[in-house]
């Protein structure tokens, strides 16, 4: 182990190669599940929209068959984005992998980044590439369905092109600049705060880390719905006003609380890497 406190771009580049010169299986496995998984929804989603909906125009089929796949898309991206963050101690799961890996040349905050930046950029960039190859594999078999000539665009553009305000529902001709940006920043916190729990999940349990941290998170998420549910009034949601003002410095306040945890998972997570022991797991010497 590295005990020089300076921080070593190089050192940290060796360490990713190690890791992807050493996990190139796991890799490609998962790259072969997200073009299998993907390429099939691809498949039978654009045959079910065939299928059911033989009279509407072929414009019509495609934004329904779009639509359809990039509400999938969003549950399916998160999933795998917090699934691959409880994973970001896999390289450490084994004690022969856990001695190996705290000999590297190399200081504990460079494995630590090295570990997020897979877990963030990495699967990311893998997931992308499957679902790259599996609409390449849909128009490729694109002659076999009988399908209107819209189905020959490539679908993934499509969707990301998509503005976001339509995801949300927040126009910013209607509701003012500042509430459109105030929605990004409620979103993005959101999902911020949801992947670094998932993180510290990952790096305090050594087995079965996302099925554990669920666990926790689901039986937080109702007793939390169950006590608050009867203290929220309905009516905050049934009269839902985009334009109140005193609304979005309420989301506002919230969006940083979430920001907040996150730093505090994201300090907590690199505290338990950092104390990572041969035998076991310390949280607090």
């Amino acid at each position: 182990m590295n005990t020089n406190m300076n921080f070593s771009f190089t050192r940290l580049m060796a360490v990713m190669k190690r890791d992807m010169m050493e996990n190139w299986k796991t890799n490609m496995y998962r790259l072969i599940g997200v073009y299998t998984g993907t390429a099939m929804a691809f498949l039978f989603g654009m045959n079910g929209i065939l299928s059911g909906n033989r009279g509407e125009t072929g414009e019509a089929q495609y934004a329904g068959f779009c639509n359809t796949f990039h509400s999938i898309l969003i549950f399916v991206t998160f999933f795998y984005l917090i699934v691959c963050a409880s994973r970001i101690m896999e390289v450490m799961n084994t004690k022969n992998k856990r001695i190996s890996y705290m000999m590297l040349p190399a200081t504990i905050g460079e494995k630590f980044i090295s570990r997020v930046i897979y877990v963030c950029i990495i699967s990311m960039v893998i997931f992308f590439v499957g679902l790259f190859l599996a609409e390449l594999t849909r128009l490729a078999l694109l002659p076999l369905f009988d399908a209107p000539a819209e189905f020959s665009r490539f679908c993934l553009f499509d969707i990301m092109s998509v503005s976001f305000n339509d995801t949300i529902h927040i126009n910013p001709e209607v509701y003012g600049t500042s509430s459109t940006f105030m929605s990004y920043l409620f979103l993005i916190s959101n999902g911020l705060w949801g992947h670094s729990i998932y993180i510290l999940g990952g790096t305090y349990f050594r087995k079965h880390p996302f099925v554990k941290t669920w666990g926790i998170m689901m039986a937080l998420f109702v007793i939390v719905a169950y006590i608050f549910g009867t203290m929220v009034s309905r009516e905050l949601f049934l009269y839902f006003d985009p334009t109140d003002e005193s609304l979005w410095i309420n989301v506002n306040i919230i969006s940083i609380i979430f920001l907040i945890l996150t730093v505090i998972n994201w300090t907590l997570s690199y505290h338990m890497f950092r104390n990572s022991q041969i035998t076991d797991r310390k949280l607090f010497t």
